[in-house]
């Protein structure tokens, strides 16, 4: 269990905070769809309560914006395609155009053929992962998504102490009938290198099994990851099956990397002088899409019929003392999202002091306050 000190926030307006993202964004020569687009993606993840990977990451989007390290417009293009698999590559912008565009055309390609897959290269953070898959829900699809961090990450293999791999996400959603649909979304490791951020800006310490230091030492200080140590894979130690997520960060790698041509965490420059990794490598972040037709396995009548079934007997299943409800994936997110589109977002007071400072460098008001006058 996390050991949390009360935390101070600020409560702000979901669509104010959109305006503002998509202002200083616009400031930053990105085109109005452009800027819209990352904007989305950035507050799907504060309204679901996946606070971090939503705006607390938009300082960091920005400096990479002003320092030419990710272009704002990228032209973004198909390298390569069959009938249901196409290449894609990012052209070094921001991964949430990059990882649009290529989920949109996952989509097209399954609709055509049943199953379209979709791998991208030369790209950079997407955000949630969840929100791609997402995508195929309105064409009655399982939509597929995942993502490396290029050649950077530093989780090392089962037994091993070198940091090879990033947090790679998989994330997969599927239409249900009744009730919120099914999102699967979450880090190959043991948690998102983003919930160490949060803990190092809000003081707390982890859970025994998050990270361990440059020794090999599992501790609760989340600061351990930034001096030498290093953030576990999903399972923990091999004891505890370790093993399976570093079998699962490695998959990412081979689809996001290797099928791609993307950059990825077992090079050679991590065995030697990192120094010597050539420029950019470490921005060629890879992502990979799917999306399925569920009417090309079965009628889409079925198969909701069969979700509905599943949910049932899930959520009347027998509940742990102590416990009052059993959530499917998908659930806790859809409610978050829909209480704070109507009460506001809670940002902690460092996150909302970094848009302070995104304000005054970009000159974009920062009226997002719940309580505020409206603009």
């Amino acid at each position: 269990m996390v050991v949390e000190h009360e935390v101070e926030t600020v409560l702000v307006d979901a669509r104010r905070l959109e305006d503002f993202v998509i202002e200083v964004l616009r400031k930053l020569e990105l085109t109005a769809e452009h800027a819209r687009e990352v904007a989305e993606v950035l507050l799907k993840a504060d309204l679901t309560g996946v606070d971090s990977h939503g705006v607390p990451r938009f300082p960091n989007y920005v400096a990479r914006l002003k320092s030419g390290a990710v272009k704002p417009n990228p032209e973004v293009r198909v390298v390569h395609e069959l009938a249901s698999t196409a290449l894609v590559d990012g052209d070094g912008g921001l991964g949430m155009i990059a990882g649009r565009r290529a989920m949109e055309i996952a989509i097209s390609k399954a609709q055509a053929t049943g199953a379209g897959f979709v791998t991208v290269r030369n790209s950079s953070h997407y955000g949630i992962a969840g929100f791609y898959a997402r995508m195929a829900l309105p064409h009655n699809m399982i939509g597929i998504s995942m993502t490396n961090t290029g050649a950077g990450g530093g989780t090392p293999p089962t037994f091993g102490r070198t940091g090879l791999f990033g947090t790679n996400p998989i994330a997969v959603a599927a239409p249900t009938r009744s009730g919120p649909p099914f999102v699967m979304d979450f880090a190959t490791t043991v948690v998102a290198f983003g919930k160490l951020q949060i803990a190092m800006r809000r003081g707390y310490e982890v859970p025994l099994g998050w990270v361990m230091d440059k020794d090999g030492v599992l501790t609760t200080d989340p600061n351990t990851r930034t001096e030498g140590g290093y953030l576990l894979p999903l399972g923990g130690l091999r004891e505890t099956g370790g093993h399976k997520g570093y079998g699962l960060m490695l998959l990412v790698d081979i689809l996001c990397g290797a099928l791609s041509g993307a950059a990825f965490g077992a090079s050679f420059a991590k065995l030697g002088n990192e120094a010597t990794r050539p420029a950019g490598s470490a921005a060629n972040t890879g992502h990979f899409f799917g999306a399925l037709r569920i009417d090309g396995f079965r009628p889409m009548d079925e198969f909701l019929d069969a979700m509905d079934e599943m949910y049932q007997v899930i959520h009347s299943s027998e509940k742990l003392p102590g416990q009052d409800r059993i959530y499917v994936h998908g659930e806790i997110d859809w409610e978050t999202e829909g209480h704070r589109r109507v009460h506001g977002i809670p940002l902690d007071i460092p996150t909302y002091e970094g848009l302070e400072a995104v304000s005054a460098e970009v000159g974009v008001p920062l009226e997002i306050k719940k309580d505020s006058p409206g603009k």
